[in-house]
C-alpha cells in the first residue's frame, strides 16, 4: 500500500472515530437532559398533588369532627334529648349544625376537583366516595334534626346518622391510603 493512501486512510478512521464518538457523547447528553428534565417535572407534580391532598384530607377531617360532637354523643330518645346532646355538643343549635356541614361539604366538591385534576384515577375515585359521604353526614344532620325519615323515631334517625359518619372516617382513612400510595410512586413501574 502507498503511503499516501495509507495516510488518507488512517486520517478518514481519525474522522469517523471523533465523530462517532460526538455522536455518542451527544446523544447521551441528551438522554441525561431528559432523564433530569423527567425528575424534576415528577417532584413538581408530586409536591403539587401533596398540596392538594392535605387540603382535602384537612377539609373532610374538620366535617368528620364537626359531625363527631353530634354523633359521638349518647343517643337521645327524644327531641328534648336532641337539644341537650346538640347543646354538649358545643352547637348551638341543630340549623348551625346543618350550615357548617353544608359549608364543609360544599368545600370539599371544590377541593375535589383539583384532586381530579391532580390525579391518578384512583385519587378521583376516593375523593368521590369522600364526597359521597360527605353529603350523607350532612344530609344526616338535617334527617336527624328535622326527622325527615318517614317515622322513625329520634334515636333511630340517630344512629343512621352515625353509621353515615363511620362511612365518612373510612372513606377518609381509604383517601389517606392512597394518597400515600399515590405519592410514594416514582414512575419506574
Amino acid at each position: 500500500m502507498d503511503a499516501g493512501v495509507a495516510a488518507v486512510l488512517g486520517a478518514l478512521a481519525g474522522a469517523v472515530a471523533t465523530t462517532g464518538a460526538a455522536l455518542a457523547t451527544g446523544w447521551s447528553a441528551r438522554e441525561q437532559a431528559k432523564i433530569t428534565a423527567r425528575g424534576e417535572h415528577r417532584r413538581q407534580r408530586r409536591d403539587s398533588r401533596q398540596a392538594v391532598y392535605e387540603e382535602f384530607i384537612t377539609t373532610a377531617s374538620a366535617q368528620e369532627a364537626h359531625a363527631a360532637r353530634f354523633f359521638l354523643a349518647p343517643v337521645p330518645t327524644d327531641e328534648q334529648g336532641l337539644d341537650l346532646a346538640l347543646r354538649g355538643s358545643g352547637n348551638a343549635d341543630t340549623e348551625t349544625l346543618w350550615n357548617e356541614s353544608h359549608r364543609l361539604w360544599i368545600e370539599l366538591l371544590k377541593l375535589s376537583i383539583r384532586v381530579k385534576l391532580a390525579g391518578p384515577q384512583m385519587m378521583s375515585e376516593a375523593a368521590s366516595a369522600v364526597c359521597d359521604c360527605s353529603h350523607d353526614v350532612m344530609d344526616a344532620t338535617m334527617t336527624v334534626s328535622h326527622g325527615l325519615i318517614g317515622g322513625d323515631s329520634i334515636s333511630v334517625r340517630f344512629e343512621k346518622g352515625r353509621e353515615r359518619w363511620v362511612k365518612l372516617d373510612n372513606a377518609i382513612d381509604d383517601f389517606i391510603d392512597k394518597a400515600r400510595i399515590s405519592l410514594d410512586d416514582d414512575g419506574t413501574d
